[in-house]
């Protein structure tokens, strides 16, 4: 079964507004002193999910209708299982390290949870695909993707409204 193309290209034109709304937003809000690094965290959860929805997102564009339709699914499942691998060995020992730093009380373990959540359900999942585990793999896939905007959403929103002190 061949990707839903259409879901597609509403999911990465949705990141790209998450994206560059994001970026107006905190471009207008920045102090002269910079970003805290916990507000340094956040955006940089919210660019890596977004993007990561967006490229994924785009990526089966290339890959289907060149290859067989095994081949095109293994490809777009290894890219989708290598960039939440990547973000599994990249946020979780920040996040940490700023709970460890004193701002627990903006990071708060169920939140962590939820978030790093998204990375280890959207490995798992693609992982599944790969190894052809799963029947219905446009959805599976595409719920990876709305993980992904789920979370870039969650940062966009904490980044705006949850502010440090």
């Amino acid at each position: 079964m061949e990707p839903d193309f259409r879901a597609l290209q509403v999911i990465a034109e949705v990141s790209l507004g998450l994206v560059g709304f994001s970026a107006i937003i905190i471009a207008l809000s920045r102090s002269k002193e910079g970003f805290s690094d916990p507000d340094n965290f956040r955006v940089q959860l919210l660019n890596f999910a977004a993007f990561g929805a967006m490229f994924n997102a785009l990526i089966p564009f290339a890959i289907f209708g060149s290859n067989s339709l095994e081949i095109s699914w293994t490809i777009v499942g290894s890219v989708l299982c290598f960039y939440s691998a990547v973000g599994l060995l990249t946020f979780p020992r920040k996040v940490f390290y700023l709970r460890r730093q004193g701002y627990a009380e903006i990071f708060p373990l169920p939140l962590i949870a939820t978030q790093m959540g998204v990375f280890v359900t959207n490995f798992i999942l693609s992982a599944a695909i790969v190894l052809d585990l799963v029947d219905s793999k446009n959805n599976v896939y595409l719920l990876c993707l709305i993980l992904f905007i789920v979370q870039s959403t969650v940062a966009f929103i904490r980044t705006m409204f949850v502010r440090v002190e």
